[in-house]
């Protein structure tokens, strides 16, 4: 059997002789959309997506990529011991006396403990000229300790002050000059005087001393 179904229009006409009229029905009502929702074209929708993900990511804070190179490591050298030289002990003194009024009198006889009988009496009238007791002033003989400098007596003693007989300036390693008058070297007065014998008979340097004795009483 032949296939009936054709989309000829001249052989339709020969079926359908009839007028065909195209009727509204109003029965029927077509609403229009609500929110009709925009139709972009694809190349729109990948511009609005890429300027959005801009936007999110402008707060975003990157941290910052750190290197990962490892530094080197250089062994340390060792340590080498510093030479501390070791303090020298503290001189000790033999004296005389009792320091209480912190008072050195210094002698310088390589013979006798003191001086001579004429150089002992000396002293003992001058310690009596400024009121001093046995008690009060330290009697040392730097004959027996040669070397020994002024720092190192000053140490040991703190004199206040001190009457140096036959010593001289430049043992003690004193940068002063004596000219015959008191000196005062930081907190100590110093007298300088010749040795005790000598000077009981240098009438001229005892009255000199009797002069400075005076200034410090």
């Amino acid at each position: 059997m032949e296939n009936q179904v054709t989309n000829n229009a001249n052989a339709l006409r020969l079926f359908f002789t009839d007028e065909v009229f195209v009727v509204k029905d109003e029965s029927v009502e077509i609403l229009p959309l609500r929110n009709p929702e925009p139709v972009f074209a694809a190349e729109n929708v990948a511009i609005v997506a890429e300027k959005e993900m801009v936007l999110n990511t402008e707060n975003i804070q990157i941290p910052e990529i750190k290197s990962t190179q490892i530094p080197k490591v250089y062994p340390q050298a060792p340590e080498i011991p510093r030479i501390v030289e070791e303090p020298k002990p503290e001189k000790t003194f033999k004296f005389l006396g009792g320091n209480k009024k912190m008072v050195l009198i210094l002698v310088n006889d390589q013979q006798h403990d003191v001086s001579t009988e004429q150089g002992r009496e000396l002293l003992r009238k001058i310690v009596k000229a400024v009121d001093l007791g046995t008690p009060d002033f330290a009697l040392l003989n730097y004959a027996n300790y040669k070397g020994t400098d002024y720092v190192e007596l000053h140490r040991f003693f703190k004199p206040v002050i001190m009457l140096s007989f036959g010593v001289e300036v430049a043992e003690l390693k004193l940068d002063l000059s004596w000219q015959n008058e008191i000196i005062m070297h930081e907190s100590t007065k110093i007298i300088f005087a010749p040795n005790l014998h000598h000077l009981d008979s240098d009438i001229t340097a005892k009255k000199t001393l009797w002069g400075h004795l005076q200034k410090i009483k």
